[in-house]
């Protein structure tokens, strides 16, 4: 512990020594430039490089700031206790500018915020500066070095040096803190390169060149803001600061040589007026690569934004994709499902009718050969009850008859041989012969044959539909229609009796028009139940041809 303790007090010792050094430096460096009692300058860059020190290390090196100020002051024939002054209030007031931006502004030394810039110039270009200004000149009043008369000018010169100091090098300095590399391609570097030559050369010839550089001609120094404009967009803070600085001191260096917009006959003028334009040049670069940096902020979100959205909206066009994929599937399982129901169904419905012609048929007509021989018996023994036989052996045709034309309604065979339009014509008799309805089959020439399977579910459909209307609608005639317009075909059934609507339908026959519309749906068609013109009810079931199918042939 007392290693580590003695360890951290070497620590502050030596950056408190390197404090005091570089103010030092800086403050003999700005004393070369003294324009009142050999302590004021407006050249005075100590001021930002002790508020680049506490920001960056510490308020604990604030004492290198009077000790480096006190030793410098010192240096240039200040009195002691003068100087001792001085130097206290130039850590009183950058100790003042480093706790405002900590504590009251959450000051953030990469000036990527406006309100960093703007709380930078209030709090320690202007007001922290005032604090050191006042203490030093108040010193210089009370050591005999300034006039009451003078005292006024003497702190606004003060001030405006002190504030030069923090504008111009402090965000130098805080750019090379924080380095982020502006130059990230050969292209930019030969940018920079060039930016920084156009820079020096206008500024020689604005500041530096008698031979162009007018005096007093306050204008001709507009033409250093394009380049500060420049190096703010392009370079951001660190190149708006490096060429703040460099236009700086081509000024200064002009200025002090009796050239440039601001030179005057008096060499105090002449400072004034560069020191305030430099101050000006500061605060432009500084918000403008503050404003910089927030739109690229702000564009930086809102592309990380838009790729979270884009990906947000993949995985939900996938899940969603995947959701539609497991919909068809589970889709097409119940399709293959009731087609199975359904192909069962029929497949039991023609064993049925299998049975009824080859079992009941077979018997009934056994019945009537036997029936027709004893009415011969009964006939040639002369028999009363002969006629009553005859009778009974008309009954067992009737219903043999009628057993046949069952058992081929349960299983069509014509439409193995004659195919849809056979089926469809031996239905139409069936319900001619066992329900005395006058049933009519209308096929148009132009329709198109269908595969075996997609026959049988439109003979199903036809054969559901017609059972409907003769158990529901009471009428007398029935019409079978099989026609085509354009790429549809349309089977309908109508009838001309009670009209039976979609909705009294639902309720008498859910199961039969649920049969109807799947079906329909097995031939890609539909199924649609109305009221007629004669009052009656049809069923009509629209479906597309097939693709490559060709004319069928005519069926009448």
């Amino acid at each position: 512990m007392a290693t580590i303790r003695d360890n951290s007090r070497f620590s502050l010792f030596l950056h408190t020594g390197m404090v005091a050094l570089a103010y030092f430096a800086g403050a003999r460096l700005g004393l070369s430039y003294a324009v009142v009692g050999g302590a004021i300058s407006l050249v005075w860059p100590s001021s930002g490089i002790a508020l680049v020190a506490l920001l960056a290390l510490g308020i604990e090196v604030a004492p290198g700031i009077a000790v480096g100020s006190f030793l410098a002051n010192v240096s240039a024939g200040v009195p002691a206790a003068v100087a001792a002054a001085i130097g206290i209030g130039s850590m009183a007031g950058t100790l003042t500018a480093a706790l405002l931006l900590n504590r009251a502004a959450r000051f953030r030394i990469t000036f990527e915020r406006i309100n960093d810039v703007l709380a930078f110039i209030a709090l320690a270009a202007v007001m922290s500066t005032a604090v050191s200004a006042l203490v030093g000149t108040t010193a210089l009043l009370g050591g005999g070095l300034v006039r009451a008369a003078g005292y006024a000018a003497a702190f606004l010169k003060w001030w405006l040096g002190d504030m030069m100091g923090v504008l111009v090098v402090a965000p130098a300095l805080f750019g090379f803190l924080t380095y982020s590399n502006p130059v990230r391609s050969m292209q930019r570097a030969v940018e920079a390169c060039g930016l920084i030559a156009a820079t020096l050369w206008v500024s020689y010839l604005i500041f530096g060149a008698p031979q162009l550089a007018g005096h007093g001609y306050y204008p001709a120094a507009l033409a250093i803001f394009p380049f500060i404009i420049w190096a703010a967009l392009r370079f951001d803070r660190l190149g708006a600061s490096i060429v703040t600085l460099m236009v700086s001191l081509v000024a200064i260096w002009g200025t002090t040589h009796g050239t440039g917009p601001f030179a005057a006959e008096s060499p105090v003028d002449s400072l004034v007026r560069w020191c305030a334009f430099a101050n000006v040049v500061a605060v432009t670069g500084l918000l403008l690569a503050a404003a910089r940096a927030q739109e690229q902020v702000a564009h930086d979100l809102l592309q990380a934004a838009r790729i979270e959205l884009e990906r947000r909206v993949e995985e939900r066009t996938e899940d969603l994709e995947k959701a539609n994929n497991e919909l068809k599937e589970e889709m097409a399982r119940r399709r293959l499902l009731e087609g199975e129901l359904i192909r069962i169904g029929d497949q039991q419905q023609r064993l049925i009718g299998q049975e009824l012609h080859d079992g009941l048929g077979q018997h009934l007509t056994s019945l009537g050969l036997y029936c027709a021989a004893l009415n011969q018996k009964l006939k040639t023994q002369g028999h009363p009850s002969a006629a009553d036989a005859a009778i009974v052996v008309g009954l067992v045709k009737q219903a043999s008859l009628m057993t046949r034309r069952i058992a081929h309604g349960l299983d069509p065979v014509a439409m193995e041989y004659g195919g849809l339009a056979d089926a469809l014509r031996a239905l139409a008799e069936t319900a001619r012969a066992l329900n005395g309805v006058d049933c009519k089959l209308r096929i148009a020439p132009d329709v198109d044959l269908l595969d075996p399977l997609l026959q049988i579910n439109l003979y199903r459909a036809a054969q559901e539909a017609v059972n409907n209307a003769l158990k529901y609608c009471h009428g007398h005639r029935i019409w079978i229609d099989l026609e085509r317009a354009g790429g549809l075909q349309t089977l309908s059934i109508s009838d001309d009796g009670v009209g039976i609507g979609p909705e009294e339908m639902e309720r008498a026959s859910g199961l039969g028009l649920h049969n109807l519309r799947h079906r329909a749906s097995l031939l890609g068609g539909s199924c649609t139940v109305t009221r007629n013109g004669l009052g009656g009810t049809t069923v009509a079931i629209s479906y597309p041809l097939p693709e490559g199918t060709g004319r069928g042939q005519e069926m009448r």
